[in-house]
C-alpha cells in the first residue's frame, strides 16, 4: 500500500480543501477496497459495518427480533427481561452465579419467547437515575450476516422504546457507528 502526504502549507488558498478532502476520498475508498477493484468485502474478511443508532437484532437461538439501540457508552449489552427464574436459587445474587436460568423476552410487536442461558456475572450498573443489580448472560445475536456471542445484562426496560441496548462488547472490532443512517440500512 501506498502513502499519501500532502504539505497543507504549500497549496494555494483555493486549494486547499483538497488537502484535506482527497486524503479523506482516498481513505473511504482503500476501506471498501474500490481503488484496486476488489471485490466487497466478505464475512471472514475484518471490516468494520456501518450500523446506524437503531436497527434490528436477531437473537439466534428463538429466532425472536429484537429492535436495539446502538450505545456506544454502554460497556455491555441490555435486554428486556419480563421475568426469570433461576434453578436452585439462593438468596444472595453471587451465589447464583453459574446457575441456569431462564428468562422471558418479549419484543415490541408483543411476541414472547422464553431463552435459557448460564448466569455468567452479578452486576451492579450505573444508570443516569441509580443502580441497578443485574445478572448477566451469554446471548449469540445477529445483525446481517455477523453473529457474535456477548454478554447481555438481564433488565427491566418495559418503559424503553427499545426492548435490547447494542453496548462496546457489541460493536467491538467490527462496527462503525453512523447515526445518520436509518434502521438496517
Amino acid at each position: 500500500m501506498h502513502s499519501i502526504a500532502v504539505e497543507f502549507d504549500t497549496l494555494s488558498p483555493g486549494r486547499r480543501w483538497i488537502g484535506s478532502v482527497f486524503p479523506a476520498a482516498l481513505m473511504a475508498l482503500l476501506v471498501t477496497g474500490a481503488a484496486n477493484g476488489a471485490e466487497p468485502a466478505t464475512t471472514t474478511e475484518n471490516v468494520a459495518r456501518l450500523i446506524g443508532a437503531t436497527t434490528t437484532v436477531i437473537e439466534v437461538s428463538t429466532g425472536l427480533l429484537l429492535p436495539a439501540r446502538v450505545d456506544t457508552g454502554a460497556t455491555s449489552c441490555s435486554i428486556h427481561c419480563e421475568k426469570f427464574v433461576i434453578k436452585g436459587a439462593v438468596e444472595d445474587p453471587k451465589d447464583n452465579v453459574g446457575k441456569p436460568v431462564r428468562f422471558l423476552v418479549k419484543n415490541k410487536e408483543g411476541k414472547a419467547e422464553w431463552m435459557e442461558s448460564k448466569i455468567v456475572d452479578h452486576v451492579i450498573i450505573r444508570t443516569s437515575e441509580r443502580e441497578d443489580e443485574r445478572y448477566k448472560v451469554r446471548l449469540k445475536l445477529r445483525w446481517e450476516d455477523m453473529e457474535k456471542k456477548v454478554l447481555v445484562t438481564l433488565n427491566d426496560r418495559e418503559k424503553m422504546k427499545y426492548p435490547l441496548l447494542l453496548g462496546r462488547n457489541f460493536l467491538r472490532d467490527d462496527f462503525l457507528v453512523n447515526v445518520g443512517l436509518e434502521a438496517n440500512k
